[in-house]
């Protein structure tokens, strides 16, 4: 320690030049908007996905909605989105109300790239720029990536601006000395800007941990300096000089400082645990942010307080936590009434929380909220939905095609059975069933070709009938028969040309070497109860026909896969995350019954935020439950080994009733300084984000942050001097 304080200057200097590189850094980490990136490699969607970008390509989608345009108008706007570059191909069709109603016009636009891809970005860019005289809405996962990814880096700015003087206020209002508060801000600046730096090194993490981690840091990190201070200013006592203090203050504040530093990671640590793969995101950043403070305040902070110890001390004032000694009264006289009161709101939220309503899409939640939240209800309110379906299914022979008709029947039988009328459907079939001319115009009808080009290509038809001598034809024999025709000039096949076109590009997009390609479009919610049941079903139909030999995907299919996966992550990360805590705070205090009583308080604490949205109504992320579960869990907790740490170091010299009083005095400001920021800092995400999972993120932190307080300052001291005599060792017990 003498080293640091010796070569502070140096020390500071290179923790300046890792901030200067860090916040170079910052704008080249790249962020990832795709849920599908954290699938693990052995799930169903992630197998079919990449099966699917081997044989078919994986494209972008979106829908635009025109408000208040004609026919005319309508089939202009086609015309005009049809020839954008970046544009794959655009399904329209006026005559059909799912694309045309009410003056409202739907187009269904699929692109080369990926919704993910920059080229994907561009394109709708130019889409709202082609169109910007009309009323149009947008729906789609690329709307909302392009969405996010222009507020992602506002937002973050917005957040800080809002937070910072909400966090300088705590800090001046709980603090004894003006200048400690800049001495806070410099460390957690430091460490938060190196942090979200070197996430480059990652190759890229999501918008979420960009977005939340160095906020989360702020909060959660903060403490371990205010604990150092705090020690200090107990040692600094004359004639101890400055730099004494601030070593034995080191020396003092390390063991709870680590206790803290290693409940936090492995709270962190246990979300790598998860099978979906953001919580390894969120985990690894949050970690590698908690270590850079730790680091940060065992090396920085004693040099800085050696620096500023005279401004400290002439810019000393008093504190406005002062405990009134009714505060210790209340403690006293309630530590069997309050624990048993506890006990019975915990017993009960544990039974709530297994209650909640959960949703696993943040797709599900983004239409509550925001611009992008009313283009999405606006789509849904005029057209429905357009859930989409997609099946690969195996396809060498002739006998693949019966075997795939038999199970496309099946498939609408079962449909039917649940009154589900699919919106439209394409199958390979199409291209091998035969039509009669009637049917054959039909077809033609619900591909949106009419007028004389419908008339143009049933002559077709009818010159095909009369040559071949026959009543009905595929549609792959009349595009082979337009090419390979005498009968045709080169004018009128070069005039047929954009139909084969239109047929080669449809017959590519269902049928591969090895696959065909099922497509179907319904009306019901992208998540729901019915959703996921139709979801099961299909996967047991499928199952009786080809085993394990099909893929199934869509947006319901990634969610119900996401939800099972969800469901376990829980389990597992909660007992990782309990057993890590249990065995560092039983490591820390060598009393199993410390550890049993700090993780059912706090994890009670999680409980009773948990169970108000049970309790309220109201739907919950269900990753949202998982992280900030986990983060609850190993932050706040460390309120509780601080007081508990002061409470079985003073009973070494005083009475219960005196240890609690010291104690509850030692800690409070500690506890709520940094209880306070983490308050804040959740219910500033909540408000000011305008991305659903980081509102729902904030909004749990927020409350469980004041519930966690709450616990720790007036339920955990009645607990300690209810349970003393297991609490404290006979040989620190010197004093009953």
């Amino acid at each position: 320690m003498k080293f640091i304080i010796k070569y502070r200057f140096y020390i500071l200097g290179l923790f300046i030049l890792l901030f200067i590189t860090g916040g170079i850094l910052l704008p080249s980490v790249k962020l990832n908007y795709d849920p599908s990136e954290y699938l693990s490699e052995d799930m169903p969607t992630k197998k079919a996905l990449i099966v699917m970008d081997e044989e078919f390509g994986i494209t972008g989608y979106c829908e635009v909605m025109a408000e208040g345009v004609s026919i005319v108008e309508a089939g202009q706007i086609y015309t005009e989105l049809l020839a954008l570059e970046g544009v794959k191909s655009v399904e329209f069709n006026p005559m059909n109300e799912n694309f045309y109603k009410d003056e409202n016009a739907l187009y269904k636009i699929s692109f080369p790239k990926g919704n993910y891809d920059e080229e994907t970005d561009l394109t709708i860019t130019n889409i709202k720029t082609t169109l910007e005289s009309f009323d149009i809405y947008l729906r789609g996962e690329s709307v909302s990536a392009i969405v996010y990814n222009e507020i992602v880096q506002k937002e973050i700015i917005k957040i800080i601006i809002f937070l910072l003087p909400i966090v300088l206020i705590i800090l001046f209002l709980l603090t004894t000395s003006w200048i400690e508060p800049l001495l806070f801000i410099i460390v957690i600046g430091l460490s938060v800007v190196i942090n979200m730096g070197s996430n480059i090194f990652f190759g890229e993490i999501s918008y979420m941990t960009h977005l939340s981690c160095g906020i989360l840091q702020i909060a959660l990190c903060m403490d371990y300096a205010v604990i150092m201070l705090h020690s200090y200013k107990k040692n600094k006592v004359d004639p101890i000089t400055a730099s004494e203090a601030v070593i034995k203050a080191s020396k003092e504040s390390f063991i709870p400082i680590l206790s803290s530093m290693l409940t936090t990671v492995a709270g962190f640590s246990a979300l790598m645990f998860m099978r979906y793969k953001i919580g390894l995101d969120i985990g690894s950043v949050l970690v590698k942010g908690t270590l850079i403070s730790f680091a940060a305040t065992f090396l920085v902070m004693p040099g800085l307080i050696v620096m500023f110890a005279k401004l400290i001390d002439k810019s000393a004032h008093k504190s406005i936590l002062v405990p009134l000694k009714s505060t210790y009264k209340f403690i006293n006289k309630s530590k069997i009434i309050i624990p048993i009161i506890a006990l019975a709101v915990i017993s009960f939220a544990f039974v709530a929380q297994t209650k909640n309503s959960f949703i696993y899409s943040e797709n599900n939640i983004v239409s509550e909220s925001g611009t992008l939240g009313k283009s999405f209800k606006k789509i849904s309110t005029t057209f429905g939905n357009n859930n989409d379906f997609v099946i690969l299914v195996p396809f060498e022979n002739e006998q693949d095609l019966q075997k795939e008709a038999v199970f496309i029947t099946e498939l609408n039988q079962m449909l039917m059975e649940k009154n589900i009328e699919p919106k439209s459907q394409m199958t390979p079939l199409i291209f091998y069933t035969k039509y009669t001319r009637l049917e054959f115009a039909a077809f033609l009808g619900g591909l949106g070709i009419v007028g004389d080009d419908a008339t143009q290509i049933l002559g077709i038809f009818d010159l095909m009938q009369y040559q071949l001598s026959s009543s009905s034809f595929t549609i792959l024999e009349m595009k082979n028969f337009i090419i390979s025709t005498d009968s045709l000039s080169p004018e009128q096949k070069e005039s047929l040309l954009p139909f084969t076109l239109q047929i080669n590009g449809a017959l590519k997009e269902l049928e591969s070497n090895k696959y065909h390609r099922i497509i179907f479009t319904i009306d019901i919610p992208i998540e729901s109860d019915q959703t996921f049941e139709l979801v099961n079903d299909i996967h047991e139909l499928s199952d009786q026909h080809y085993g394990e030999q099909y893929y199934l995907l869509g947006e319901s299919i990634g969610i119900n896969d996401m939800k099972s996966v969800m469901n376990k992550d829980y389990i597992r990360v909660t007992i990782i995350t309990i057993i890590l805590i249990f065995i560092i705070i039983l490591i820390s205090f060598r009393k199993i019954t410390i550890p049993l009583l700090l993780i059912i308080l706090i994890e009670g604490a999680i409980w009773i935020n948990m169970a108000i949205p049970a309790i309220m109504g109201n739907n919950l992320l269900y990753v949202g439950y998982i992280i900030v579960g986990c983060i609850m869990l190993g932050a706040t907790i460390d309120y509780a080994i601080l007081y508990t740490h002061r409470y079985t170091e003073n009973r070494l010299n005083y009475n219960k009733g005196e240890a609690m009083k010291i104690s509850f005095d030692e800690s409070k400001t500690t506890v709520l300084t940094s209880g306070l920021i983490l308050t804040f800092a959740g219910f500033t995400m909540a408000i000011a984000s305008s991305i659903p999972s980081i509102s729902v993120f904030g909004t749990l932190i927020g409350r469980g942050a004041i519930i966690s307080i709450i616990v720790v300052l007036f339920v955990l001291p009645q607990t300690m001097l209810l349970f003393d005599k297991l609490v404290i060792t006979k040989k620190k017990e010197k004093i009953s």
